[in-house]
């Protein structure tokens, strides 16, 4: 009877907040959201990380307020009446994500500020990271003064993908990655819902080509490729597919459900109702640990493609074992923080978990 309940109590436990999270339950919403705004209002920059990597400091930070305008405008989406208690946050969000100090990570490999070469021809392909958060504001917030910036990104994109061969722009020079490139198509996707622009005949040559050369057979995504030739550079990763199902979403609702099966599939792992996904090579800095064939990343990413596609237990599944390492406790004021997350995996988690369909 111990073991029983040993295996049976903590699945139900641990799986009754992320139910209410997929019902759209605003409470539990907002007390994860109340977090993240507080690390909104202390404007995180690189030195909130110690990576061991300046490049790496930087990314985080980018990612954070990205993370953070993508999670909020979600819920904004889903509950409008919390509109005018996030917006002022991801406002504050969008001025650190923009700002030159948190690009500096990006200028140092290129050696030029990507918002003052948007006429240039260099990739930047983190840029579709920006510009989709930039579109999630303007989806909640269409007097944001950061509106001219986001439609000049649109277009240096839009113009560097319609150059790009084999599907792929760089992200730093000589590096390419199809989820990169998925963030790209994304941001542009989300654009011309907000904005009325057309960029269909673009969006579905492009997706045509991606979708023959860097989703492999099993349906998992490729993870770099070379821009130039269209040969892979790496291997079929669940972290890269997870978060890349994600951004598909935006822009090709087929090419997200074709990533989300591949995930379902082949990558979905579950012990006494605790969820994962498998990465399919060792881990690095982008998918986390990996145990016993697991990602860390892949797991939390792939939350957001279960949501989006209706997957009700497999969400379930992959919360618990987000809940059961991120340890979430609560905090003064009503808010809720998963301790292990810090600001990125706070604001991450929360993205995905409200994830929503486009």
């Amino acid at each position: 009877m111990i073991v029983v309940l040993a295996a049976i109590v903590p699945r139900v436990w641990l799986g009754r907040e992320p139910a209410r999270l997929f019902d759209g339950d605003r409470a539990t919403q907002d007390a994860l959201a109340r977090e993240v705004i507080a690390y909104a209002e202390r404007d995180v920059d690189e030195g909130a990380f110690h990576t061991g990597s300046a490049l790496f400091d930087g990314e985080w930070a980018f990612g954070t307020h990205q993370m953070t305008l993508l999670a909020l405008g979600q819920i904004v989406l889903e509950h409008p009446e919390l509109r005018d208690a996030y917006v002022p946050a991801m406002r504050r969000a969008a001025d650190r994500l923009v700002d030159a100090g948190t690009l500096r990570f990006a200028a140092s490999r290129w050696g030029e500020d990507p918002i003052a070469a948007l006429d240039g021809d260099h990739g930047h392909a983190y840029l579709g990271y920006a510009a989709l958060a930039l579109g999630m504001l303007r989806a909640v917030d269409p007097e944001t003064p950061h509106a001219a910036l986001h439609d000049r990104i649109e277009a240096a994109l839009a113009r560097r993908l319609a150059r790009a061969p084999h599907a792929l722009i760089e992200t730093y020079p000589g590096e390419s990655y199809p989820p990169d490139v998925l963030a790209v198509a994304g941001s542009l996707g989300l654009h011309q819902r907000v904005t009325g622009a057309d960029h269909r005949a673009l969006l579905d040559a492009w997706s045509r080509t991606f979708r023959a050369r860097w989703i492999d057979a099993s349906g998992y995504l490729v993870q770099a490729g070379d821009a130039r030739t269209g040969e892979a550079r790496d291997a079929p990763r669940g972290s890269g597919t997870a978060i890349g199902a994600y951004f598909a979403s935006f822009v090709d609702r087929d090419m997200a459900r074709t990533l989300d099966e591949g995930l379902a599939r082949r990558g979905h792992a579950t012990f006494l109702g605790f969820g994962g996904v498998r990465e399919g090579a060792e881990g690095d800095i982008d998918s986390g640990p990996v145990l016993l064939g697991v990602g860390v990343s892949a797991t939390g990413f792939a939350l957001a493609s279960a949501r989006i596609h209706g997957d009700r237990d497999r969400y379930v599944e992959l919360a618990r074992t987000a809940w059961l390492f991120g340890v979430p406790v609560d905090r003064e004021g009503g808010g809720r923080r998963f301790v292990a997350g810090g600001p990125l995996g706070n604001a991450l988690l929360l993205a995905m978990l409200t994830a929503r369909a486009s």
